[in-house]
């Protein structure tokens, strides 16, 4: 009978840490979505806090494949950053940085093409 309780408590004990864990890093990162919404497909894309990305870019959120116009993709990020910067990658390998993009409130951003230069638009959680 020892035996058994000192097992339910072990596993009891795991439980509530594994819980903890995973509301500890709820409340460090937000969910955001962003949509492609240039004519143009994107081969990657990287988003990174400011002033981070001259050491690594990390990992392309695009992944396999490409990212057609109007595709999204979900990432979550540090909300203790406000300002993030995003690059993106053209299927013919032009690169473009948006430097600076405000994602405080930010639950989608739209990459979009305004006759030559590419905007994010925010929208922000009501």
């Amino acid at each position: 009978m020892i035996r058994f309780n000192f097992l339910r408590t072990i596993l009891l004990a795991t439980l509530i840490v594994a819980a903890a864990q995973t509301s500890a890093f709820a409340e460090i990162s937000e969910r955001l979505e962003i949509f492609n919404d240039t004519p143009q497909i994107f081969r990657a894309l990287y988003v990174v806090p400011s002033g981070q990305q001259d050491a690594d870019w990390g990992n392309d959120i695009v992944g396999e494949g490409f990212m057609e116009p109007s595709d999204k993709r979900v990432i979550y990020y540090d909300p203790a950053y406000r300002y993030y910067h995003i690059k993106f990658i053209l299927d013919n390998y032009e690169e473009y940085i948006l430097p600076n993009v405000d994602l405080l409130d930010a639950w989608r951003i739209n990459i979009w093409l305004d006759d030559i230069e590419y905007k994010v638009n925010k929208n922000a959680r009501g």
